[in-house]
This record gives structure tokens, C-alpha cells and sequence, in this order.
């Protein structure tokens, strides 16, 4: 995210009055703002209420912090002064990780008046600058919460969970061009995810690490044998069912392409590994992935 460092001359009062000042040498002159996000920095200095021929000495500096941190969209920020004329002012913005969606209170995602932005540690705050990377956020949908407080934390474990969930597979799974782009509140136990690629994954709630272990082991077969993953309910530990898109069919009428049927749930099946396990470390390795794979998909 850019980082804006503006620097305000203050040559004309933002308030009024006459002030005397013992010290000319420490008289406020100029606010320097920065901030790493989309607010605005005239509205930022308005907040902060400082005004030109101030004594620097005599400013509150936590007062001044503690307006600027009323702010919903403001993580934290630091006030410092430069003598002898010179205050800064640094804000760092909440950083969106998702929008929230909550049809039955008309929250929406995409939407200035209406939609909300989630941070990593759950705060809801509004969008201020609906550019592109915010268009591509993911959302979180609920369909049973209180009326999110702006600056405030989700009153909701499951969201909060479903919030981690996008983090932790965004972080493991980007690489492999993998991104989430929804996550569903099915019930207080379980989230629904739905990736880039169509996929449509089913965590508990709290238990998605080890379901994100399992997604791994199964993307990484899938990749072997060639075959596409449709959906997988990684909520269970064993027997975990699992889906395939349909495949294209090597035989089409005209020149239309068919798409051959598949059973509603199937079950991966795990080929025999080739070589020895036990002849080197890695193969050691694969084989206990193997048995795991194994374990999780068809139970033992």
C-alpha cells in the first residue's frame, strides 16, 4: 500500500483569536501528515485541531493521538514534535482483508453507504476509495449477527474464524494461484469456501489448520493424476467426501464438446507409491503422506 506524506504550511489560522506566546521560537508552523491508506489528509488535520502560532511545547500530543485513533479506519497513530516549528503526524491505516456481507441488516459488499471492510483481527470499518484491489477482496457471509460498531471487533466467533480462514489460505495457497473469493457462514461450526477456481471447500470452523493440511495433501494427488477438484469437506477427518468436475470426452457430436457424467461423490483413490519407501529420507517422507492421504480420503 503507498504511503502519502504531505507536509501543511500552517500560514493562516484554523481558528480564531489572538494568542500571546512567552517562546516566538517554538510557534507551530507547519503539520507534516503521513499515512499509508486513503484518508485524507485535510480531514486528518482537521481532526488533529491543531492551528498556526500554537506554542509547540504546550500541545497535548496524546490528546492529539487519541482523536486521530477515534477514527474506524486508523490501526494506530504516533504525534511527535520537531523543533522548533514542526509537528508529524503518522497514521497507519487498517489494512481490508475482506468485506462483510450480512443480507438480512442490508450490509453488501461493494458498496459505500451500506458495505463494510474487515481487517485481519476482525474491526469493521467503512470503504473510503472503492478502487480495484478493494473490488477484489473476498467476502465473509453471515446471515445471523448484531449490528456491526464501526472501529469495533465482529461480535462473532465464527466470522472471526472465517476471517483467519481467508488469511491462512491466501498465505499457503496463493503461490499455487489459489485465492479465496468467499467464505459462507453455514452454521456456528462450519465455513464454506469458494476459491478462485470454482472449488467449494467445507472447514470446521475451528479446526480449518488441519483442513488446510488435508486440502494440500489432496490438491497435491489431484495434481498427479490430472483430475480437477470440484468440491471436498474438509470438515471431516476421515472419509472425506469429495467431488471431480466433469471431464471433457474424448468422443464429441459435431464439433461441440461433451462433458462426461460423474457420480455426485467420489472417493479419491491413492495409487501404490513406486520404489522403496523406506531406501532413502524422502521417500520416507512420501510415504507417510502417503498413508496419511490415505487415512483422511478412505479411512485408515
Amino acid at each position: 500500500m503507498a504511503c502519502l506524506s504531505v507536509s501543511i504550511p500552517l500560514a493562516l489560522k484554523w481558528g480564531y483569536g489572538e494568542v500571546f506566546f512567552k517562546n516566538e521560537e517554538f510557534v507551530l508552523k507547519s503539520l507534516q501528515i503521513q499515512t499509508d491508506g486513503s484518508l485524507n489528509v485535510t480531514r486528518l488535520a482537521e481532526i488533529a485541531n491543531v492551528s498556526a502560532g500554537m506554542n509547540l511545547m504546550d500541545l497535548d500530543l496524546g490528546q492529539i493521538q487519541t482523536r486521530i485513533e477515534t477514527l474506524p479506519q486508523v490501526e494506530r497513530a504516533t504525534v511527535t514534535r520537531e523543533l522548533p516549528d514542526r509537528l508529524h503526524l503518522m497514521v497507519r491505516e487498517r489494512v481490508p482483508v475482506a468485506w462483510l456481507s450480512v443480507p438480512p441488516l442490508g450490509i453488501r459488499p461493494w458498496d459505500l453507504e451500506r458495505g463494510f471492510l474487515l481487517d485481519e483481527e476482525g474491526h469493521v470499518f467503512r470503504c473510503l476509495d472503492l478502487n480495484e484491489g478493494i473490488k477484489s477482496l473476498p467476502v465473509v457471509e453471515a446471515f445471523e449477527m448484531v449490528e456491526p460498531e464501526e472501529g469495533a471487533k465482529v461480535a462473532s466467533e465464527v466470522i472471526s474464524a472465517g476471517i483467519k480462514l481467508i488469511v491462512a489460505s491466501d498465505a499457503r495457497f496463493l503461490p499455487r494461484g489459489l485465492s479465496v473469493q468467499s467464505v459462507r457462514v453455514r452454521d456456528e461450526w462450519a465455513l464454506e469456501c469458494t476459491y478462485s477456481t470454482a472449488l467449494k471447500a467445507t472447514f470446521g470452523a475451528y479446526d480449518f489448520a488441519r483442513g488446510l493440511d488435508d486440502l494440500a495433501l489432496i490438491l497435491d494427488r489431484m495434481a498427479d493424476t490430472g483430475r480437477t477438484l470440484s468440491t471436498v469437506n474438509l470438515a471431516a477427518v476421515k472419509n472425506i467426501p469429495v467431488t471431480f468436475a466433469a471431464a471433457e470426452s474424448s468422443t464429441v457430436a459435431g464439433n461441440a464438446t461433451a462433458t462426461a457424467p460423474v457420480s455426485p461423490v467420489s472417493q479419491v483413490t491413492s495409487a501404490p507409491l513406486s520404489g522403496d519407501p523406506d531406501s532413502s529420507a524422502s521417500g520416507t517422507s512420501d510415504s507417510a503422506q502417503e498413508k496419511h492421504l490415505r487415512s483422511i480420503l478412505k479411512g485408515g
